[in-house]
């Protein structure tokens, strides 16, 4: 199932580099045109995540394929090509919360670690604040 996801993740960021090339310059300046921040790709995107991450907690998966899925959500965003997906990515973090309760001590520790590398804690958006916090309460420390 990882494979799916990461091929969602590639699709998705091939998408919004596409939307964005498509664009005129004038597009989404000033509030007019056709912005490419608002083009349905990227809530498609971000319910389709949702619906992954159900179905993958719905396969009962152990501590390893959560830290591996957790791990990707995580990075995923800094590992982009372009910053036209960044965003919605960034965002999408917010499934591995739903991710945590599978995770191990030692799992959640990792990520928490990996986290504090890529995402200065000032420039984290509440989503990742309380992903944070979930991962931080999965080390079983406060």
């Amino acid at each position: 199932m990882l494979q799916q996801l990461q091929e969602r993740y590639r699709q998705y960021d091939e998408e919004a580099n596409l939307v964005r090339k498509k664009a005129s310059p004038a597009d989404g300046l000033f509030g007019f045109g056709n912005d490419p921040k608002n083009h349905p790709c990227h809530e498609m995107f971000y319910e389709d995540i949702g619906r992954w991450t159900k179905a993958f907690l719905a396969s009962a998966p152990n501590p390893e394929q959560s830290y591996a899925a957790a791990r990707f959500l995580i990075t995923a965003p800094v590992e982009c090509s372009s910053k036209e997906s960044y965003w919605m990515m960034y965002a999408a973090q917010g499934w591995c919360r739903e991710l945590v309760c599978r995770l191990d001590a030692e799992g959640c520790g990792k990520l928490r670690d990996v986290f504090d590398d890529l995402y200065p804690k000032r420039d984290r958006m509440p989503v990742q604040q309380e992903l944070y916090k979930a991962l931080k309460r999965g080390t079983g420390k406060r």
